[in-house]
């Protein structure tokens, strides 16, 4: 938030205190960097949260945040709306997913809510062996987590639990660096109790496939790129956000970064909505989103490289209303381009998500954006409903 040092004292008593502050539990977006900052190694982030979690309980959350809740089917949100126009295809292949049988051998690679809206990127080529599993009701928990809901963590961990009991994977492969993240460093600190013996990036896996000579290039790109660092990525270091820089590298890409990367990263937008005050207020994540379009452009990058879905959801739902060119890519489309492979997720297809993620804000969203109604989350059920091909 760039506070003053005077403000940033203020601040910090406030939050110790309990007390209301004037911009912290307003504005703060949680991507975690105040932790890397502080000096005396005290990890403000936990302090925010849990400030947040009393002011939840006090306070609930107004009602336009219930578009944002990640907890289907019991809050019909961004997602599900986005998924009921799925082309019909892929909404066969998400149905797939939703398999109870067996695994094909030790892995479960588990795709994320926000790769199940994407889901045409998981058919690339490099992906053919993996064995992918999950639906929106066995969300990892990840924006709980990020808002301070404690409670409905420990529920969220409950239902996991049982659905791995059932698959009994041995390792877990994990489409997204937050859910990696929450996997390994969060779940087991709200009682998740299965064990796993290997919970592995699919950035790394991209890695070692490159290493081993199983990603071969036909045509370096010759392109340049400004990245969207994931706001976990700082969580596992340098090592880890080198990766999606090597990975360009290898496909010829030049990487020009803005005035915050790596651990200074701005959320892509979507933690603007995360205060109790915006309770996923629309506007507030768009201006959020047009600061990091602006960063983005004073490179004279070529495009936006991003390696979460859940950035390329933000940015494409915002993309409509920026009215400069912008292009945005998954690190998963550039690597197919750059072995000759027509990306599996088509310009058309990423438009259509577009305009769905923006529709479904403005359609479900925007009538109740100033209502002064607000709503508490109710208890997550440990089984989830059966499985209806709801899309």
């Amino acid at each position: 938030m760039l506070l003053p040092k005077e403000l940033a004292i203020k601040e910090i008593e406030r939050l110790i205190a309990g007390e209301q502050t004037e911009k912290v539990l307003n504005e703060c977006q949680s991507c975690f960097s105040c932790n890397f900052y502080c000096p005396e190694n005290a990890h403000p982030t936990g302090l925010i949260l849990k400030r947040w979690n009393e002011q939840y309980k006090k306070e609930g959350l107004k009602i336009r945040g219930k578009h944002y809740m990640t907890l289907y089917p019991y809050y019909p949100n961004f997602r599900s709306y986005v998924m009921e126009h799925l082309p019909e295809q892929t909404k066969e292949l998400v149905r797939s997913w939703a398999s109870l049988e067996p695994l094909n051998g030790d892995t479960l690679t588990y795709p994320g809510c926000n790769i199940i809206t994407f889901a045409e990127l998981t058919q690339a080529s490099f992906f053919k062996d993996l064995d992918i599993r999950g639906r929106l009701e066995y969300c990892c928990g990840e924006t709980l987590f990020r808002t301070g809901y404690t409670e409905e963590l420990y529920q969220i961990t409950k239902r996991l639990d049982k659905w791995f009991n059932i698959l009994k994977p041995k390792k877990l492969l994990v489409l997204c660096t937050a859910g990696t993240s929450v996997f390994k460093k969060v779940l087991p600190h709200y009682g998740l109790t299965y064990k796993f013996e290997e919970i592995t990036s699919y950035i790394q896996f991209l890695w070692d496939k490159i290493q081993k000579g199983e990603i071969q290039i036909k045509k370096k790109l010759e392109m340049t790129v400004s990245i969207q660092d994931s706001c976990y990525a700082k969580m596992f270091g340098d090592d880890y956000m080198d990766l999606p820089r090597k990975i360009l590298n290898f496909l010829g890409v030049k990487v020009i970064e803005t005035d915050s990367f790596r651990e200074n990263m701005r959320c892509c937008g979507i933690g603007a909505g995360f205060s109790v005050d915006s309770a996923y207020h629309s506007f507030k994540i768009r201006s959020s989103t047009l600061r990091n379009f602006k960063a983005f452009r004073s490179t004279k990058a070529d495009a936006v490289c991003v390696y979460c879905a859940g950035c390329l959801a933000t940015f494409g739902g915002n993309k409509k209303l920026y009215f400069r060119k912008i292009k945005v890519y998954h690190i998963i489309e550039l690597i197919q381009m750059a072995i000759g492979e027509e990306p599996t997720l088509t310009e058309k297809a990423k438009k259509d998500r577009e305009k769905h993620f923006f529709w479904g804000a403005i359609k479900k969203q925007l009538p109740k954006l100033y209502s002064k109604k607000t709503f508490k989350i109710e208890g997550i059920p440990e089984n989830p409903p059966e499985y209806k091909e709801a899309w």
